[in-house]
């Protein structure tokens, strides 16, 4: 399969949002309540489009997955005992559910670290909920290591924690 990632373009983001909407819905009948009603939105799409911070995967020229990549870093990261710097940040990753069990997760990933490498940038940084074990596993089996846990208390009870990971590219 031959993979892309290139920066999103506003006639993809219908089809982001399309994307983003399964995975949501599929993790919320996991009982995973990942991602709140206001984070990611369109509004947050289209943000980071005009930004050039957003990205999607293609997979044999169909959009399979989509992801924010930039700099900034969420304020309840100050407490984390990070290990690198000249860092990329990972936001908003998702892989379309119809592509997900395929090995497309790693490839993903393995696409963003290629171009944070072309950029410069010497690591990689992001949180995972803390609940979707199907994340952690696949960060950790990408060679991201565990940096500490921190709460979202915008969050429902029992939905805060997410694990901080960050990789050495």
């Amino acid at each position: 399969m031959e993979l892309l990632l290139q920066r999103a373009e506003e006639k993809q983001i219908d089809t982001i949002m399309d994307i983003y909407e399964r995975c949501r819905e599929e993790l919320e009948q996991q009982g995973l309540l990942q991602w709140g009603d206001g984070y990611p939105s369109r509004d947050y799409f289209i943000r980071e489009m005009e930004a050039g911070s957003l990205y999607v995967l293609l997979a044999d020229g169909v959009l399979a997955g989509c992801v924010t990549l930039n700099e900034w870093q969420s304020p309840e990261w100050e407490d984390i005992s990070w290990k690198y710097d000249d860092e990329w940040v990972v936001h908003a990753y998702f892989l379309d559910p119809e592509y997900q069990g395929q090995g497309l997760g790693s490839a993903f990933l393995g696409e963003c670290e290629s171009l944070a490498a072309s950029k410069g940038y010497k690591s990689i940084r992001l949180d995972a909920y803390g609940r979707n074990k199907g994340a952690n596993v696949l960060y950790e089996k990408s060679g991201y290591e565990y940096r500490g846990s921190i709460r979202f208390t915008s969050r429902p009870e029992g939905h805060q924690e997410y694990h901080c990971y960050e990789k050495r590219l």
